[in-house]
């Protein structure tokens, strides 16, 4: 259950990339370190350049595909995006404080079931509906993950 609670938690601050915080989230320094490492591994691996991502931190989402797989791997290893590329945003109510329940349950409910041309694009599909749907839920959050 320990491991669960940590990807799960990590997953969360996965969608705080291009997504800018209304309040400051206390982020433990170990779980910073856990996704910048998470982090460097999909990039390197989708072969994402440091162009694209200094575009996604600075609020506009790349269409480009590198980028759409870049999230692929970071939800997935996270466990919020199966094998059919189902996406599973509502697993983190197991193990997220209630009081933020109804900001997830919204965000799943809104878009869970977004359907793109191949894994990479629904999980990018996914995080575009998230950031209409509630952009402002977990705002300032990747800068004080990634720095």
């Amino acid at each position: 259950m320990a491991s669960k609670i940590w990807g799960f938690t990590l997953t969360l601050l996965v969608l705080c990339f291009v997504i800018k915080a209304q309040q400051a989230l206390d982020i433990p320094d170990v779980v910073k370190k856990q996704v910048k490492k998470m982090h460097a591994r999909c990039m390197s691996t989708t072969g994402l350049s440091e162009e694209l991502m200094n575009e996604a931190h600075k609020g506009k989402l790349p269409s480009d595909q590198t980028f759409k797989c870049f999230l692929h791997c970071m939800f997935d290893m996270f466990g919020l995006v199966d094998h059919n590329n189902d996406m599973h945003l509502d697993s983190l109510l197991e193990v997220l404080p209630p009081e933020i329940h109804p900001n997830i349950k919204k965000l799943a409910d809104a878009c869970d079931m977004k359907k793109g041309a191949d894994g990479c694009d629904t999980v990018y599909q996914a995080v575009l509906c998230y950031l209409e749907t509630d952009g402002a839920f977990i705002a300032d959050a990747m800068n004080d993950l990634l720095g």
